[in-house]
């Protein structure tokens, strides 16, 4: 018996000494030049240090890795450096020299792990800690990046702005005074098809009676008789949708048409709270317009109103046959009244900027809002760097004097588009796509089904939109585990896949999909991210017969086919919102697996509910923090008639994505009205009108975020340097009547110091 519990001593002790000496750092993140790295093991610390697996850094630091295994000795070499750990010696060599180390190579779980810093560092690269994210930051000790494009956009460079990042586009809406005005002049140019009274006759019973209430009541003092009184008791749902009041009228012009999507419609009402509401005492509610079986929403934005009777205008459109009428008030413990209900239909042609809008007050797109001015000193610090020049003769001798001026050219960080066969038929789409973007992705061709179906329309929007300059292409999408779009017709997923049930056996899936991968990826070698999976919390045709596990085959079939080099995403819509915890799910599954991948795209469709900028800041960081992977916003939209609203949002938003560091690239899903499937694109109208949003978008991308007029003097020791946004630039050097001019990358994570020899 004593021996027994001495034997169990000794075990806890040595359990004991293990958890203080060596710690599995599942929180611990590997980047090396700002990408994230994904080892089969996970990194560990042992006294104060982190290893890694050794063929895993190596090998991602561009070694050649040679394993001795009578030895127990590894050698890397890059570049005529060489690098050699023993197992369990605390020396080691960087070519002939011995080095002690802190702590010596061990194996774990069949894996060698060697310190991440000692390898890294004996590489030339520079290494720090970032306690925050818990994360080793590697960058290589490559003085430049690699130029990818030499190509010249044909950018904005006229300004109503100055370049100084606090002078920003602020845009007024319209008074109610005014917008009551708009609304008598146009009122007389439609029909209407919806009264106050058929709304108010016509009421169904509650949905979700636990969560409130309402009743009709009489009102005086307006041009309406009675209002509904709708109240949310203390037990506030948290879900709007778990409170509903909805009519059985319709905006219909005749009982049984239906509604045509094409019609430009407008909504109006007055409210008012008169109990509770937030801690101003301003009601909320929700109004909704939706197709009464897909629930696909025609109209579903907020209205907010004081103690004071306020008018409320929407417009709306956009939606087939949606004719259920409803609105939600389970924000707060409120009463809410609301009356004068009137939807008027004006018909297909109608100029819908006309029309009076009246939009929620949004307190973090004013003027003075903190979190604003936090993210341009933000910005100031993430997307900014110093750029040298080092200026010498033929003799290798320091030129002091010379001229230097630094022409910025192209942005580092991705400005991008979805496009479609405009790219190549309209020569004005090319040509405005052109100045605005440096990055692009196939809105639909590039989708299984559809690339199928047209390969060579796939390619000829490509080349078109490579043509217009566009240097970062996105591949949307691998896989996406939907049989039909949204016309619910075309096959987004071959059909082949569905027929005699092939997509069950699971071999003969990844066949398929193997061959796909391989194909496209091989006819489009220079896309610089693919989003291997899309929308894979609502999308799921595949892995409800597989599991998630197949997850795991999907990407390594995919780096297979893409390369080293490109980045693989996981693409997501919404659902990283209203789903967030199977979201969440997903990715901690693919973390558990392995799963090889470098990004999470994120499709930011804000056309009805705005996310405001700390909600999205808090999102990104705990995203990057988490997960350890970079972001992108993958397809914006704002489909938002009020100008001056969609202006402010535009300013805001793209401020949050430059602000956040670990934000690679911001793409919009269509930029002129119509071209895609929202309404109310950002940037033009339809006869391409500059709006607010692409005053704004301009003003930002290339004016305030854009280096001009850069010049500098060499120092004694021939060095000049400035200060500017991460991008593509000329550099021109002048010095005794002579000049040369070298066009190089000056991007985040190098020396960014260039040697320029005047002969």
């Amino acid at each position: 018996m004593k021996k027994c519990i001495s034997v169990m001593l000794v075990v806890i002790m040595m359990v004991s000494v293990f958890s203080i000496n060596t710690v599995f750092a599942d929180a611990i993140s590997v980047t090396i030049n700002q990408k994230a790295q994904s080892f089969d093991v996970m990194p560990i610390i042992e006294n104060g240090r982190t290893l890694v697996p050794m063929r895993g850094i190596f090998e991602a630091l561009g070694a050649e890795v040679v394993w001795d295994d009578a030895t127990k000795t590894v050698t890397g070499t890059k570049d005529g450096t060489k690098v050699t750990l023993q197992i369990g010696n605390q020396t080691a060599k960087v070519d002939d020299k011995e080095v002690s180390l802190d702590v010596a190579a061990k194996i774990i779980e069949g894996r060698t792990m060697v310190p991440v810093r000692f390898i890294s560092e004996s590489l030339g690269c520079k290494v720090d800690w970032d306690d925050v994210s818990k994360t080793v930051i590697i960058n290589s000790g490559y003085k430049m990046a690699k130029l990818i494009s030499e190509y010249h956009r044909k950018v904005p460079t006229e300004f109503d702005k100055s370049n100084d990042l606090y002078d920003n586009y602020y845009f007024k809406s319209l008074t109610l005074e005014e917008q009551e005005e708009v609304y008598e002049q146009v009122k007389s140019q439609g029909e209407v098809v919806c009264t106050e009274e058929e709304f108010t006759s016509k009421l169904l019973p509650v949905q979700g009676e636990k969560y409130g209430n309402y009743e009709v009541v009489s009102v005086e003092g307006q041009n309406f008789k009675t209002a509904i009184r709708a109240t949310c008791t203390t037990a506030t749902p948290d879900k709007s949708a778990n409170l509903i009041i909805k009519t059985a009228a319709t905006p219909e012009r005749n009982p049984g048409d239906g509604v045509n999507k094409n019609d430009q419609m407008l909504l109006a009402f007055r409210m008012r709270c008169v109990e509770g509401g937030d801690e101003n005492g301003v009601g909320k509610i929700q109004f909704q317009i939706e197709h009464p079986v897909s629930f696909q929403k025609a109209l579903f934005n907020y209205a907010t109103a004081g103690r004071d009777w306020t008018v409320i205008y929407m417009p709306f459109t956009g939606i087939q046959d949606a004719t259920s009428i409803g609105f939600r008030p389970g924000f707060y413990e409120q009463v809410i009244e609301l009356g004068g209900v009137e939807i008027i239909n004006f018909g297909e042609s109608f100029d819908s900027s006309k029309l009076p809008t009246t939009s929620e007050r949004y307190p973090e797109l004013e003027e003075d809002a903190q979190w604003r001015k936090d993210s341009i000193e933000q910005i100031k610090k993430v997307r900014k760097g110093d750029f040298s020049v080092i200026v010498k003769d033929k003799e290798g001798n320091a030129i002091p004097d010379a001229q230097v001026e630094f022409d910025m050219f192209e942005h580092e960080f991705q400005f991008g588009n979805a496009f479609m066969n405009k790219i190549y038929l309209d020569p004005t789409y090319k040509e405005k796509h052109e100045m605005l973007f440096n990055a692009g992705v196939h809105e639909h061709h590039m989708k299984w089904g559809p690339y199928e179906d047209d390969p060579e329309g796939t390619h000829a929007q490509a080349e078109a939109a490579r043509e217009a300059g566009v240097k970062y292409m996105r591949g949307h999408t691998l896989i996406w585990e939907r049989w039909l779009g949204s016309n619910g017709i075309s096959y987004l997923t071959p059909k082949r896949l569905q027929d005699n049930d092939l997509f069950k056996d699971r071999e003969k899936l990844l066949e398929e999909c193997e061959k796909h991968f391989n194909k496209v990826c091989s006819e489009f070698p220079y896309m610089t991210d693919w989003d291997v999976a899309n929308e894979m919390v609502q999308c799921t045709i595949f892995r409800e017969v597989h599991g998630n596990s197949i997850i795991k085959d999907w990407y390594d079939l995919a780096r297979k086919a893409a390369g080293p080099d490109c980045d693989l995403y996981y693409n997501e819509a919404s659902s990283v919102f209203t789903y967030s915890d199977k979201f969440r799910q997903i990715l901690d599954e693919m973390m558990e697996m392995n799963v090889d991948f470098d990004g999470i795209g994120i499709q930011s469709h804000y056309d009805n509910a705005l996310k405001m900028p700390t909600e999205l800041i808090a999102f990104y960081d705990d995203l990057a923090k988490t997960y350890g992977k970079r972001l992108k916003v993958t397809e914006f939209s704002c489909s938002n008639s009020d100008q001056s609203l969609q202006g402010n949002y535009m300013r805001d938003f793209l401020i949050t994505c430059f602000a956040e560091e670990n934000m690679d690239g911001f793409l919009m899903w269509g930029f002129k009205d119509g071209a895609v499937f929202a309404q109310y694109s950002p940037i033009y109208s339809p006869d391409w009108t500059l709006k607010k949003a692409g005053k704004v978008y301009i003003d930002l991308v290339y004016n305030k975020w854009w280096t001009k007029d850069a010049k500098a003097i060499t120092d004694k020791d021939g060095k000049a340097t400035i200060n500017g946004f991460y991008g593509d630039y000329d550099v021109t050097v002048t010095v005794n009547g002579k000049t040369v001019t070298d066009m190089v990358a000056f991007h985040k994570g190098y020396d960014n110091v260039l040697e320029i020899t005047i002969e």
